[in-house]
Parts: C-alpha cells; structure tokens; sequence
C-alpha cells in the first residue's frame, strides 16, 4: 500500500486501509453501497502521476485502483469521432490503439507522460496539444457514466436514454439536455465514481508541421502568446521559459545567460493540404513579422529540423505523449497551475520570475493560449529535492500563488493547501452552493474526503 500513499509533490503522505481492483461495474455499484453505509472513504486512483496530492487518501479508506483492470476502449465512432473509454486508459494505449486501427483519428495529448490517465486528465480540466483551437480536456467531454453514493447509476450526455446498457453509438453529444457533466467535472471524486467516458477526436490530417518562436523580453512573451493564438491557424501554442528547455540538455539547476532568449513558443500546424498548411505557414510569418515591426524581437524556427541539427530529446515536446525530460529530472516535482487572465500575462510572467530568482530556484515558467486567444493557461513548476528541499519549495509556491490569486488566475487541479487559500476569496454564495452540492451527491462524505477543504 505504501506506493499509494504519496506522490512527487511536497503533499503530506496518508496510508490508505485497502486497495481495490476493480474488474468491472458491478463490483463497483457493490462496493460503493457497502462504503456509504458504513462510512468508508473511496478514492479514484488511474496511474498515480497527477502532481496535485489528488490521490492522497487523507482519511485512509479504500482506493480503487482503476488503471490495472478496468483499461478498455469500449468503442471508438469514426464518423462521429468519439471513443468510449474505461477510466484506467492512457494516453499511451490510447494513441497506440488510434494508430493501429483508426489511423484517421487523433486525440489531443497533453505534455504528460504516455502512462498517464486519460479520463483523469479529461474531469480535471487538463491541458493538451490541440488547447488553441478546442480548449480545455474537459470541454471536449461528450458523455459520462456514474455511480453515485447509492450506488445508482447515472449516464451523462447523450447516452441518457433507457434505463438499460447504453447504445456505445449514442455517446455523440453534451446538449441541449441540462449539463449535469459539472457535478462530476473539477470535483476532484468528490461526488461519484466514473466508469465511462466518451471524449472527443479529430481528424489526424496529414500535412504537420512543428515551429517554434524564440522570444526577446520576459513581458514580450505574452503578446506574442496572445497575437499566435488570435491567428487561428496553429493547433496550439505553448511559451516556455528559456531556463525550462535548457533543463532538456543539463542539469535541473540551470540559468539563463545574457543574450539568449527569454522564452520559447512552440507552435504545431495541421492542414488537409499542402497548400492549406503553406497558407496557414504564411499567416504565422506574418504574424510574426509584425510583432518584429512592433518592437519585439522573435525568431521563428522549424523545431523539427532544429531537433535534427541539435538534439533528439527536443521531440519530447513535439511526439506527445512523452516523458518531457525537464519535469521528470528530480525526486520531487510541484506546480502551481491555473486559468489565467491572458491579458494579465505581463504582470504575472514578471512577478513570478522574480519569485525564481528570490528562492533560488530555476524558473518553470509554462503557458498556453486557450480556444484562440479567449483566456491562458499559466503554469508555474518547480523540481526540487524531496528530502532536502521540502520547506523551500513549500515558501516558492506559496508566494507564488498568492500573486496569481491577486491578479485573478484560478488553479486546477487543486491541492488542499490551495483550496485552503483560494476559501479565503471565493465568493461566499459560490461556496454554499458547492457545499450544498456536495452534501447532495454525498451525504457520508465518503467520495475522496478532505478535497477542497470540506468537512462535515
């Protein structure tokens, strides 16, 4: 039991009583039962990478452990372009499944390592390589299946008809029916067990083509961030500060020196034709030229021959998913993760290197533009020593959350020391009504207790 007990964040490690692997539904709709009537905590476990101590049972019980047995893809609809999936895939099988038979498709992978969960990833709001266009995981969410504290279940979507099993051909839609997909997205299992979900794929056109800009200035970064993603013509666009991409080449201490750039934004393309993808080609040139023109100075690369000419660990951020080598470099690794006000980007990449640089640690500056340019991802991680470096990296993200707080970014993906803070701001009618929500669908509060700081 002990691997469960921890993860690689400076989150406090628990026990839990039992582990659970499941096979299948019904013993689930049993187990649930047996826990809400004698108060038994469960926790949802996939692969135990999230970086959030989401899977930390805090009052011991029991997790369930779904990435052993219950990781099938159900079904996969080619003309409607959704699978159907069982909660312990990942992002591995499911690309390698997708290649192997449905070669047409693709789904959006994450900078997230192939043993990864998707459905985790999905209910948690997780980022992914197609977040220019499509948003967050979570907005492409066709359908969920549920078991509720009574041990009902409950199927989300348009796989709602019949009291019986659904059609696997009828997971193609989230509307216009109520969307009761938010009582379970975000929540962190705190209101039911998920085992099934449909999610979204695309087309897997076939003209690709990975660039990338080298910005100059620490505050540039956000305007170049912002005009790529109003273009409309990349699949994503992902800023990383300098001191992260050198971590792919040395040591997880490093620093940036005078004259190199500041940050790096990486910028996939997609197209039907060739044309389509030189149009496309030439909108992000002019884009750039402009920005030039303005004052600010930014190189365009091709990060494909770039990784030809100088390292073949750079296709760790180009053939998602990967293990992306500069987070996985030390025994511990933290974050602080949130939606973020595009517009507040100057501020927030200013004020956050600082605190870096303060604290002695390497800065891990990461960012995306979400759904053409509407809001940002602003992420900021940290590798540390976890036996020696606890305290210190306890003080960075502390001090480095409450800034973004300030300046009105919202975490995902939350660790309770964040909620903890975050109760101290959020609107006090916004959280009787989670409260009463939660007491609702879990009246024995026995789905993942503790998260987000509530008890009774």
């Amino acid at each position: 039991m002990y691997p469960y007990s921890y993860d690689a964040t400076e989150a406090k490690a628990h026990m839990p009583d039992f582990i659970v692997i499941p096979q299948e539904r019904a013993q689930l709709i049993d187990l649930v039962k047996f826990c809400n009537q004698y108060i038994i905590p469960i926790v949802p476990y996939i692969s135990g990478n999230n970086i959030g101590g989401l899977c930390i049972p805090e009052r011991g019980g029991i997790i369930v452990d779904f990435g052993k047995k219950m990781n099938k893809i159900l079904h996969v609809n080619e003309e409607t372009m959704y699978a159907v999936l069982e909660p312990g895939v990942t992002f591995g099988q499911l690309k390698q499944y997708l290649d192997e038979n449905y070669p047409n498709l693709r789904y959006s992978y994450p900078f997230a390592p192939p043993s990864a969960g998707v459905v985790g990833n999905v209910l948690l709001s997780g980022m992914n390589s197609m977040s220019a266009k499509i948003g967050s995981m979570a907005d492409s969410i066709n359908g969920l299946e549920v078991i509720t504290a009574d041990g009902e279940i409950v199927r989300i979507g348009s796989c709602f008809y019949g009291d019986g099993e659904s059609d696997l051909d009828s997971w193609y839609c989230r509307y216009p029916m109520p969307d009761l997909m938010g009582l379970f997205v975000n929540w962190q299992g705190m209101t039911g067990l998920v085992t099934k979900c449909a999610v979204q794929l695309w087309q897997n056109l076939p003209y690709q083509k990975h660039s990338a800009a080298l910005v100059f200035g620490m505050r540039e970064v956000a305007k170049v961030l912002r005009e790529i993603g109003k273009s409309e013509v990349v699949d994503d666009a992902t800023m990383f500060c300098i001191e992260s991409i050198k971590m792919m080449f040395e040591d997880y201490k490093t620093k940036k020196f005078p004259g190199e750039p500041d940050f790096a934004v990486l910028m996939p393309i997609s197209a039907k034709t060739e044309k389509m993808l030189e149009a496309k080609e030439e909108i992000l040139e002019n884009t750039l030229k402009k920005l030039n023109e303005e004052g600010i100075k930014v190189i365009g690369i091709d990060l494909g021959e770039f990784s030809q000419l100088f390292s073949l660990r750079t296709r760790c951020a180009i053939d998602l998913p990967s293990v992306v080598l500069p987070i996985y470099v030390s025994s511990g690794l933290t974050w602080f993760g949130s939606y973020a006000p595009a517009h507040k980007l100057e501020e927030l990449i200013e004020k956050t290197d600082e605190i870096y640089h303060k604290h002695n640690f390497s800065p891990m500056i990461y960012g995306k533009t979400m759904k053409s340019g509407h809001y940002a991802v602003f992420r900021l991680m940290a590798n540390y020593n976890k036996y020696e470096e606890q305290e210190e990296v306890k003080e960075l993200m502390n001090e480095i959350a409450e800034v973004c707080i300030d300046a009105g970014c919202i975490p995902y993906k939350t660790p309770i020391w964040l909620t903890e803070k975050l109760r101290r701001k959020i609107n006090p009618g916004w959280l009787n009504l989670f409260e009463k929500v939660k007491k609702m669908m879990d009246p024995n509060n026995i789905f993942n207790p503790g998260r987000w700081n509530f008890n009774y």
